[in-house]
């Protein structure tokens, strides 16, 4: 049965959630939000696995889904870690690219197809912020560390910067013929870097709006497709890792630009890098579903994962380094103990 909330109706959706090696002790019962402004034609249809991101904190994870061939909805979830609970959907027509939390944990952004950037409460989904749109989809989003501004970064080839208070943009930079996949900002607020459509990234010095380098995150290789998905800063900030849809994984030197390694192990495009925050451990995710681990220091090769069976877009290490979670378009969000390298929870939508 349906009833109104804040001028939309809402419903409860159908959940599974399943926790490995837990106990059979009931949990108690979270408040389920759901906002759901999709289409009725879209009501149960499950959509594909984008971003995942933890919160500061550690007590939430957050998923986007959607796409726009077949029509799939956006969809933003929000899982209690602890208890494995759903405590928030998000739905709407635009497919949802993007998430990420604020330093605070106060804010949660998102960004869809339809080129919109939004602020929310993840408390209560409360829309906190409207941003002007990009013209075109928005496929990564980023707060600086002191959460006073949000990066976004868009396939029309810009990148904006905007002042989280006031929702005002504050500076841009363009890169004519490169559509910008993802963003990172280094944790001393110095450093931006972007990867593109081409197989280039560009590293940006943040506090004088100016460009550094611009590398080769894709080895050019005939027949393969430069594109490069995947970038990441290490905590320091003195490295970043690309990833490619050439299978290239590299591992670049921030200050100088030059290449430090190519990590070997993918068989398939990478489309997501994480790097733990202890900065020990690289993850990366592919086309195929495989999660590679890798010793960052060295470059060696720790584990490959059988995480997916699709394209492993989501990746996202705990604050504690203790966890890994992985979403995909196979619909499935899995938590990973990194001591074992085993799955401790499977989380996703019942497919109608």
């Amino acid at each position: 049965m349906n009833r109104p909330l804040n001028g939309l109706f809402v419903a409860l959706l159908g959940l599974t959630v399943s926790a490995l090696g837990g106990t059979d002790q009931a949990t108690p019962e979270l408040k389920l939000i759901v906002i759901d402004q999709a289409p009725p034609d879209l009501k149960d249809v499950t959509s594909r696995l984008w971003t995942v991101v933890f919160s500061p904190n550690g007590k939430t994870l957050a998923v986007t889904a959607g796409w726009d061939n077949p029509r799939e909805p956006g969809e933003l979830v929000l899982w209690d870690v602890a208890t494995r609970q759903t405590k928030l959907i998000w739905r709407q027509e635009a497919p949802i690219r993007t998430a990420a939390f604020s330093g605070d944990g106060k804010l949660l952004a998102i960004g869809d197809f339809a080129g919109a950037t939004r602020l929310l409460d993840p408390s209560t989904g409360k829309i906190i912020l409207t941003l002007p749109k990009h013209a075109k989809l928005v496929n990564s989003v980023a707060f600086t560390p002191d959460d006073k501004t949000l990066v976004t970064s868009s396939f029309d080839e810009t990148i904006k910067l905007w002042n989280v208070a006031s929702g005002k943009e504050q500076h841009g930079f363009s890169v004519p013929g490169e559509g910008i996949v993802k963003v990172a900002i280094s944790s001393d607020s110095r450093m931006l870097a972007a990867v593109t459509w081409p197989g280039k990234a560009h590293v940006w010095d943040l506090t004088r709006r100016e460009e550094l380098h611009v590398l080769e995150a894709s080895q050019g290789q005939p027949g393969r497709p430069q594109i490069a998905e995947a970038v990441a800063f290490a905590p320091d900030g003195k490295s970043l890792v690309t990833g490619s849809w050439d299978t290239t994984l590299r591992l670049w030197d921030t200050a100088s630009g030059k290449l430090l390694r190519d990590l070997v192990g993918h068989n398939a495009p990478v489309q997501s890098a994480a790097i733990s925050p202890d900065g020990k451990t690289l993850a990366s995710g592919d086309a195929e579903g495989t999660v590679m681990l890798f010793n960052f220091a060295t470059g060696e090769r720790l584990a490959a994962l059988k995480a997916h069976t699709d394209r492993c877009f989501g990746l996202a290490f705990s604050p504690n380094g203790k966890h890994l979670a992985t979403a995909a378009w196979d619909r499935v969000v899995k938590i990973w103990d990194l001591e074992t390298r085993e799955p401790i929870a499977t989380l996703g939508r019942e497919k109608p």
